[in-house]
């Protein structure tokens, strides 16, 4: 339930940053996706479940308010969050590298997707235009964000969990 809430909070929170003051700057052309770092985040550090959990509530939250087809980011973050999860579980999280890499390629796929199934529904454009101008901009933004979010929501995952383990021992 105090998991939940966090990430309830975190979701909210990460949204509203990154689609209110970094929406608002007028210096760049795309945004960094911090929901999508949220998501590789902790279903890297917490697993397949939780990331797929996560993946869909901020794939879905981004579809009510930005998305013509609702579903179709829920259904990539998901799929996102699923496969970090697998990754996470067999090579370890403490260093920033491999995140920061699988960041990047999860940017890459969630991009890639979003621009096959607008070709598919009769709305894509050309590619090399979106390659250039959304897909490279956004990823380079992402990154630069993943370096510095990643470790602040590894040490909110670490406090999460020292909290639930605080509360279980008061009441075993």
């Amino acid at each position: 339930m105090k998991r939940g809430l966090v990430y309830a909070l975190l979701i909210l929170a990460v949204f509203l940053v990154q689609n209110n003051i970094f929406a608002a700057s007028s210096l760049v052309i795309t945004v960094p996706n911090l929901l999508l770092i949220l998501v590789f985040s902790f279903g890297f550090m917490r697993g397949s479940f939780e990331g797929m959990l996560i993946g869909f509530a901020c794939g879905l939250l981004t579809d009510l308010f930005f998305g013509s087809t609702i579903g179709l980011s829920a259904l990539i973050f998901s799929v996102l969050g699923y496969g970090i999860g697998v990754l996470g579980r067999i090579y370890y999280t403490e260093y920033v590298s491999l995140p920061l890499a699988l960041c990047l390629l999860s940017d890459l796929v969630y991009l890639l997707g979003i621009y096959v199934f607008a070709i598919l529904l009769g709305g894509g454009h050309g590619f090399l235009p979106y390659l250039t101008k959304i897909v490279l901009p956004e990823m380079l933004y992402t990154g630069l964000m993943a370096i510095l979010l990643y470790p602040l929501f590894r040490q909110t995952e670490k406090l999460t969990r020292r909290w639930e383990e605080k509360n279980t021992r008061k009441y075993v």
